[in-house]
């Protein structure tokens, strides 16, 4: 990790924590404040490994919360092979590149996708998520290789500025554009997804949308309806900003769909609906208590200590975190698993975009 405003000694920070001769890939997150085409090409030039990264809000790592930073990790020696594809262009055909993606890393491996084994091939993603087509990306991924877990995150800037979120590969920095990164790995390794939402048993369908915008729930006024819900839970809606959130219940599991915000009648979403859509009503749970449940549960999995955890955690946690004063015991929580990675939004979890989550993956040691 290294701060600061001057992107050229960011990366040369970073370049000099992560350098050595066994390094396999690097994974590099920026301050979307920060130059992204020096910080990519610098790292590019002075690791002699892959370098894949992007643009974020705020990384995750041992820093000081909201200074301006850069954080990168590593993964080292003869356990890691890697594969890289690159889905550019996504708003020509997302499904499509997405996939090819896919099939292009697998190649670098020497195999194909559908070939790839879960027991040692998983996948992770990074996209721009202000590309407008994340959920198809989400699902020509995941759809080309659907034996193995795919996790991943969506790159940011600030939301009130004009910049785009941005990834890079190999020092070339790109926008509406998606990179799939396949690691064969001989050690244990868990693809991690936690999300601490509550389901209440409040249901309503939406009736009237626009890609990522509710106009209508059960044919009536989109905000009017969701009060209404809230206030037969027995809860009151935050505003314009609500603690309240939607989920898609696929095969048993929930899918969140944060309500980014309010705007009069119409809800914004950090992810795209369609009209049909059953969507249940979620309350905050536990999120301290979940993320280490979680956590936990991920170092059993892999047997043992982990001794890497490339994390990609969605900002509304974090703006939750603030809203509830828990900022520092969610930054100790991860700093208990030595989380490395960045804030997103949107997560990639299996084929769907998802939002409210932390996903990532985790790496044992030796066994």
């Amino acid at each position: 990790m290294a701060t600061g405003t001057d992107a050229g000694a960011v990366a040369a920070r970073i370049v000099e924590g992560l350098a050595a001769p066994d390094l396999r890939i690097a994974f590099v997150f920026a301050d979307w404040r920060l130059d992204a085409a020096v910080i990519a090409g610098a790292t590019h030039r002075g690791l002699r490994a892959p370098v894949v990264g992007g643009s974020t809000i705020d990384v995750i790592g041992p820093h000081a919360g909201g200074a301006c930073a850069a954080v990168g990790v590593g993964f080292y020696g003869d356990w890691a092979r890697v594969g890289i594809g690159v889905a550019p262009e996504l708003p020509k055909s997302a499904l499509t590149r997405s996939r090819d993606a896919v099939n292009h890393a697998a190649a670098a491996l020497g195999t194909t996708a559908d070939a790839l084994d879960p027991s040692r091939h998983v996948g992770i993603t990074l996209l721009d998520g202000t590309c407008g087509h994340e959920e198809a990306f989400c699902i020509g991924s995941a759809a080309a290789a659907p034996r193995i877990r795919f996790v991943g995150g969506c790159t940011a800037s600030d939301p009130s500025s004009n910049r785009r979120a941005l990834v890079w590969v190999n020092g070339e920095v790109m926008s509406d554009a998606g990179v799939v990164v396949l690691l064969d790995s001989a050690l244990p390794f868990h693809a991690l997804t936690s999300a601490h939402l509550v389901p209440t048993e409040e249901r309503t369908i939406v009736t009237g949308c626009s890609g990522r915008v509710i106009h209508e729930l059960d044919g009536r006024p989109a905000a009017t309806r969701l009060r209404e819900l809230v206030r037969r839970v027995g809860e009151t809606l935050d505003e314009p900003r609500p603690a309240h959130s939607f989920a898609r219940y696929v095969d048993g599991l929930p899918y969140v769909r944060s309500i980014h915000v309010i705007d009069g009648e119409h809800l914004h979403l950090a992810c795209a609906v369609e009209p049909g859509h059953v969507l249940r009503l979620m309350r905050p749970g536990d999120l301290i208590g979940t993320t280490k449940r979680d956590l936990a549960l991920a170092a059993e999995k892999v047997g043992g200590p982990i001794s890497v955890l490339l994390a990609f955690s969605c900002v509304g946690r974090h703006w939750e975190a603030q809203r509830r004063h828990l900022e520092a015991e969610l930054a100790e929580t991860y700093a208990a698993y030595s989380l490395v990675g960045f804030q997103s939004i949107g997560e990639q979890s299996g084929m769907l975009l998802v939002n409210h989550t932390l996903t990532g993956l985790a790496i044992g040691g030796a066994r």
